[in-house]
């Protein structure tokens, strides 16, 4: 008989897990909390026009990189999608002085050079450096812990310069690399770059990703994404119930035998794959009684493991912006979001480039703001009325921000959304809004976790929670990571390595 795997999420960790969890002939159900699919890999539509909520670009698009037979396998996209490359990370408007963060490390190094030759040591450092990175592999088919000896003995002497840079740069704050440069034009780069607390290991392998054309963005978008994805999970026979929150998990004599709806409803499964928000699932699926002493700590220390939360604004444009840059940061007149989050800066995302979505005079620029949990303490603490008040101004402040950095006209753009991290717990559980796992710092100890929990079994996590960065190749990987190891109880070693999909 096939047996019952019940997927909670249906997130791109959790249709990766249906999907291969299919694959392998199991009977798989998913139980999403919101009404599409997705979870925080999404978009929304407003005064007709598409918001993009998610990918500013996805690793993993690059033919060669290990990670796209995966979003192909999973129907993501497929090899005659459109992928637009991504040029640079953003341009920077410093004093006047625009400098760009290109993503081929050659153009990265005149850029740099071209403004602060007397940093000329350090700007070949980091190219070298980001270079060294692109010995960082994700082992993509399944853990490394289930590799034969003669593949982890070649996967660890691969990794060997990348592992050397690693733990020499996991003491170090972005503030530490900045202070290794002269140039006040590349101190100001470089701090509005990355925010100052994260550890500069993350820098690195954001631009090597890039660099090695890895970045790039699929056309049609973020949900566009999950679609495909539900409708492959569909075509190989899942299930995917839409508006059927989890409330618990259920484990009986230390097995995890189900979950219960919110309704009452009981979902009995032969194995549990949570997905959904890390801490919606330990504290109140699981009730707090199998939360392992890392995750505990981690959420607890918010000065040493600080959460990626944002607000995402949203704006239609109304003429045609195509020769405007993808992506420029530049300052604005310093405002508080709450007492503490002052904003310095912004950077606006153009999306005119995905023809698929956008046409002139319908065209979306979107701002990202990055604050703290203290933003979402803040907006919390606020009755319904001020907290859309508060929104709108916030929104309308920053639109005044980009007509006069633009030279725009009311007419020429209108505010049309705005998303707070109170938006991401609604729609997603997720833990004080926050979008992504923690940011890792050079105070980080407990960033690595397993997908199992002691004291239940047949239960396995998977999401980007388990492992810095966080983000879609995470959710994406370890979602088939789960069902590796579901298999691997099943079978054995080596009945699994006959059994998962070469893909």
């Amino acid at each position: 008989m096939e047996k019952k795997v019940v997927i909670i999420g249906a997130g791109i960790s959790g249709l990766s897990a249906g999907i291969y969890a299919l694959d392998s002939g199991y009977d798989v159900d998913i139980y999403e909390l919101h009404s599409i699919p997705g979870g925080e890999c999404t978009g929304w539509t407003r005064k007709g026009t598409f918001i993009d909520g998610c990918a500013h670009w996805i690793v993993g698009t690059n033919k060669k990189s290990n990670l796209y037979p995966l979003w192909i396998h999973t129907g993501a996209f497929d090899e005659d999608t459109k992928i637009y490359p991504t040029e640079y990370f953003t341009k920077y408007d410093i004093n006047g002085e625009v400098v760009t963060i290109y993503s081929d490390r050659e153009k990265l190094r005149e850029e740099l050079l071209r403004v602060a030759p007397e940093d000329e040591k350090e700007i070949n450092k980091l190219v070298k450096d980001i270079g060294t990175y692109g010995r960082c592999i994700i082992p993509a088919q399944y853990p490394v812990s289930y590799m034969g000896p003669v593949e982890l003995l070649s996967f660890a002497f691969s990794y060997l310069p990348f592992i050397f840079l690693y733990l020499k740069c996991k003491n170090l704050s972005m503030v530490d690399l900045i202070n290794r440069y002269k140039s006040p034009i590349l101190r100001e780069l470089f701090s509005r770059t990355f925010t100052s607390s994260y550890n500069v290991n993350s820098f690195y392998y954001t631009l090597k990703a890039l660099s090695e054309n890895d970045g790039g963005v699929v056309e049609g978008g973020s949900l566009k994404i999950a679609t495909n994805m539900a409708h492959r999970f569909a075509e190989l026979g899942g299930n995917i119930h839409y508006k059927s929150e989890v409330e618990e998990i259920i484990v009986e004599n230390k097995v995890a035998t189900g979950i219960k709806l919110k309704d009452g409803t009981i979902i009995n499964a032969d194995y549990v794959i949570a997905t959904s928000d890390m801490h919606h699932t330990l504290y109140n699926l699981l009730k707090d009684k199998y939360t392992p002493r890392s995750y505990r700590l981690s959420f607890e220390n918010r000065k040493d493991y600080p959460l990626n939360c944002e607000l995402l604004l949203a704006y239609k444009v109304k003429k045609d912006v195509s020769e405007l840059p993808k992506m420029i940061n530049f300052r604005v007149d310093p405002f508080n979001i709450d007492s503490e989050t002052i904003i310095t800066s912004i950077s606006v995302r153009n999306h005119a480039f995905n023809k698929e979505l956008y046409s002139v005079g319908n065209t979306l620029f979107t701002v990202g703001l990055e604050v703290t949990d203290k933003a979402y303490d803040y907006f919390k603490s606020l009755d319904k009325e001020t907290y859309n008040k508060k929104k709108n101004e916030i929104g309308e402040r920053v639109k005044e921000e980009i007509k006069k950095y633009y030279n725009f006209t009311d007419e020429d753009i209108e505010l049309i959304d705005v998303a707070t991290p109170l938006t991401y717990e609604r729609y997603c559980h997720a833990y004080k809004g926050s979008y992504m796992s923690f940011i890792a710092t050079k105070q980080s100890k407990w960033l690595m976790h397993k997908s199992t929990l002691k004291g239940v079994k047949n239960l396995y996590l998977a999401g980007q929670w388990l492992m810095p960065p966080g983000g879609l190749p995470i959710a994406l990987f370890t979602g088939k990571y789960a069902v590796c190891r579901i298999i691997r109880k099943e079978h054995g070693y080596i009945g699994f390595r006959r059994r998962i999909r070469n893909s």
